[in-house]
């Protein structure tokens, strides 16, 4: 975790250096390009607002940012026939959030009017679950449709901080407004979680059986957690997270509400960090451009956001290669690649988004201090402090500073050992006592023992754990639940 606290240590620097190279290759039109010598786009420029932000940078740059994103929200989202760039979904879902970027300035000439413009395309255009890759297709995409449902709840509560009946600048109304906006994040919310699989995670793909895709189920999680996640004018959760139905296309439907959603989402990333923690992934869904997610950084950013801490060892490998790629001639962060390394807008923006969730996470831990040196590199053993037994042949386990449960599925034997661990005392059984409860030999009781803490690693993602601990009880050795 070396890596990870000399990331952190330098994100401020590295933000604000990262910061002065963009100001310094704004284009004249005040938007930006995928690189710095590319044409300003609805996506780049509003990946770039983000970064300015966390720099702790507004004033006329953001402005001109804002200005070019007013203009071509409406022009590149036209057919090309017309003039336009195409009616691709992201260029609304990229320009809402460009345009809620820096809520102090949503009294900015033409903003808040183009958010509503936004809210009214989407009203048009949506389908079935959601909204599509571009208009003119049926299927859903699930990209999209995260990307627009993670906006438009942060829209919500910029208008709820407004408060309602507030007239914004172009005849915009905030409790008009609102009302509009609600029904589109619930049709959102309803399309997510209609193809979310029993595992948890999404696929990369709508309707079809495809392998799960690390980044979109990141792009659903985030979604769905801003939806959960926000206050009403008074104070009150902006969402009632109730039960809500789920599934349908992948398995049986069953009703659960976000917050768990987000949870296992979340475990979903952990248990299966070794897909995601040093690749990008190909989006082959978007039309017109390659697109590639910067996966080893959303998904970090996500696992983070559901509870994970950012010293969670699982994520060890994703924070190194971020470290490894900021560029000090460049003044960015690059993009992995086979062949070569490119500073991109694209890789600094989920890197940033990546640290900036890391570091309010450990503020919220009330552990903005490093942890000392050898805390974590002396050993990297997840610590189990909660164990439960579940539905089935599960074990329900809770680690360290990581909040949810993992839930550890187990044979019958392992199952049977787990249990008669669970109800023994608190001090824990000697080996012949457990070796007569499960009516084995006191010599086969730690390769059990054994096996079991190997299940309970594997829950973790191959991190070191161990559910069952070795101890002496009245003189005799034995064995001990941990977490007790």
């Amino acid at each position: 975790m070396k890596s990870a606290r000399v990331g952190l240590a330098a994100f401020e620097t590295r933000a604000g250096e990262a910061a002065r190279t963009l100001l310094h290759n704004q284009g004249y039109d005040g938007g930006w390009g995928l690189t710095l010598t590319s044409v300003s786009s609805i996506v780049n420029t509003s990946e770039v607002l983000p970064i300015l932000r966390a720099a702790g940078i507004a004033g006329q740059p953001v402005r001109q940012g804002l200005d070019f994103l007013t203009g071509a929200i409406p022009e590149h989202s036209r057919p090309r026939p017309k003039g336009g760039r195409g009616e691709h979904t992201r260029f609304i879902a990229f320009g809402l959030a460009g345009l809620l970027s820096h809520p102090r300035f949503f009294h900015h000439n033409g903003v808040a009017e183009s958010a509503a413009w936004c809210v009214g395309w989407l009203e048009h255009h949506q389908v079935d679950h959601g909204w599509p890759e571009v208009l003119g297709l049926d299927d859903t995409s699930l990209h999209q449709t995260a990307l627009v449902v993670h906006r438009l709840a942060e829209l919500r509560d910029v208008l709820h901080d407004f408060g309602p009946g507030l007239l914004l600048p172009g005849g915009v109304e905030t409790s008009g407004l609102l009302e509009r906006v609600e029904p589109l994040i619930d049709h959102g919310v309803h399309g997510l979680l209609y193809h979310r699989r029993p595992s948890g995670a999404w696929g990369w793909r709508t309707y079809i059986d495809t392998d799960p895709s690390p980044s979109k189920t990141a792009l659903c999680l985030l979604a769905l957690s801003t939806v959960c996640s926000g206050t009403g004018p008074g104070g009150e959760p902006a969402y009632r997270d109730g039960p809500r139905e789920e599934g349908g296309v992948h398995g049986p439907v069953q009703r659960r509400r976000l917050s768990d959603v987000v949870t296992e989402a979340g475990q979903w990333l952990l248990h299966n960090h070794h897909r995601w923690e040093e690749f990008v992934e190909d989006d082959k869904d978007v039309q017109g451009t390659a697109w590639e997610h910067m996966a080893y950084a959303l998904c970090t950013q996500a696992a983070i956001r559901a509870g994970a801490s950012p010293r969670d060892p699982r994520l060890a490998k994703a924070w190194k290669l971020m470290n490894d790629l900021w560029d000090p001639e460049a003044g960015l962060w690059n993009e992995p690649g086979a062949s070569s390394k490119r500073a991109t807008i694209r890789a600094a923006y989920y890197t940033v988004s990546a640290y900036e969730e890391a570091m309010q996470r450990l503020v919220r831990m009330n552990l903005a201090d490093p942890a000392p040196e050898d805390a974590n590199e002396v050993s990297a053993e997840m610590a189990i402090v909660h164990v439960a037994l579940g539905p089935g042949r599960t074990v329900l386990l809770g680690a360290g500073d990581c909040e949810g449960k993992v839930a550890c599925e187990l044979s019958e034997r392992l199952f049977d050992l787990a249990r008669v661990m669970y109800n023994a005392p608190a001090a824990g059984m000697p080996t012949e006592q457990i070796a007569a409860k499960l009516y084995v030999a006191p010599s086969s009781v730690p390769k059990y023992v054994q096996r079991l803490n190997q299940a309970a690693s594997a829950a973790f993602g191959g991190v070191p754990t161990r559910l069952l601990l070795a101890c002496t009880v009245d003189g005799a050795s034995g064995y001990r639940l941990a977490g007790r």
